[in-house]
């Protein structure tokens, strides 16, 4: 499904339909409740205010869900009408729509979100949690309360992939699992979420560690099955970190990876490569040390040298997933 995220005005006529469908569907899941008054939803104005924000969700063109957000103080935003139509659940498609509303409400200066689901919505508080959301008890008589801290913890890094000249590519936030003689070694879950550029949110199928060597112009995805690359490795300017939270690579298009099934190792993007010389304007030196860079990587990782033998393995398996108990079909 080639998915697309848009942010509009609440009055548009995909919008008003949308958030009908979601008050019938409450209805339908709240009977002895009177859901009249949300029938009539041609404007919301707190959506359409400075401050608040309002997406619809297509998915091969056609709109499939819907969400908004609002500001309930200087700090604080609120998820509102978070919706999806049946067909687009269990595609990872709630997933990437809350991380654009999360993302939005950062650039808006909140650094807290809260939100309101029932307890007949599986789906919804499979999401909320698995994207680390926690209960509230502020007294509010609402059967699931939940907020999140949207600043980074004490062990997220930002990870930001840029290309030669400086403009973004792919980024995400990891968490910081520790250090070997190696490199450094972040990782993330299946709920850890990956944009390119401006683009939705992709989440990869299973956990995943990155290493960032202490030297070297590559770094390292080695992924839990079922992905069926075991082994990614970005052939790279060094790695530059900025304090411990923060590390950018500049992506040189070469990729050496291993794949599951048979075990090959293949060098990619040798053509991304030789385009992007001219596009981008790499000098000789950079030219040579990817390429030599390159072939180290090919022989190492077919031979299983470590780091790329089994030294990932124990820091893939500290990545171990909290299990909600609710059905997390998003």
């Amino acid at each position: 499904m080639h998915l697309r995220i848009q942010r509009q005005h609440t009055g548009g006529a995909e919008s008003r339909e949308l958030r009908r469908e979601f008050v019938a569907e409450l209805a339908l899941r709240y009977p002895e409740q009177d859901f009249s008054a949300d029938a009539d939803t041609a404007e919301l104005p707190l959506l359409d205010a400075p401050g608040a924000a309002w997406f619809v969700v297509y998915g091969d063109g056609q709109p499939i869900g819907c969400g908004g957000l609002r500001g309930l103080d200087e700090h604080t935003g609120e998820l509102k009408w978070v919706y999806l139509r049946e067909a687009a659940r269990g595609r990872n498609v709630g997933r990437s729509l809350l991380a654009e509303l999360e993302d939005t409400a950062r650039e808006l200066g909140y650094t807290r979100l809260r939100l309101s689901t029932g307890d007949r919505q599986p789906e919804a508080l499979g999401l909320y949690v698995s994207a680390g959301y926690r209960p509230v008890d502020d007294g509010v008589p609402v059967a699931h309360r939940l907020d999140k801290d949207l600043r980074p913890g004490p062990d997220d890094v930002r990870v930001d992939f840029r290309k030669y000249d400086g403009s973004p590519h792919w980024h995400t936030t990891l968490r910081r699992l520790g250090q070997d003689g190696h490199g450094t070694w972040l990782g993330g879950t299946r709920h850890t979420p990956w944009r390119r550029k401006t683009r939705p949110a992709h989440f990869p199928p299973a956990p995943h560690v990155l290493l960032v060597p202490h030297q070297g112009g590559w770094v390292a995805n080695f992924h839990a099955p079922p992905r069926p690359t075991a082994v990614y490795v970005d052939i790279a300017a060094p790695a530059v970190w900025t304090g411990t939270g923060h590390v950018t690579v500049v992506d040189l298009d070469l990729d050496v990876v291993r794949r599951r099934d048979t075990g090959t190792v293949e060098l990619l993007d040798e053509d991304e490569f030789a385009e992007h010389q001219v596009r981008y304007g790499y000098p000789p030196d950079v030219i040579d040390a990817a390429r030599r860079t390159a072939g180290h990587l090919l022989a190492a990782v077919t031979a299983a040298r470590e780091p790329f033998g089994s030294a990932h393995l124990p820091w893939l398996a500290r990545l171990t997933e909290d299990r909600t108990g609710y059905e997390d079909v998003a």
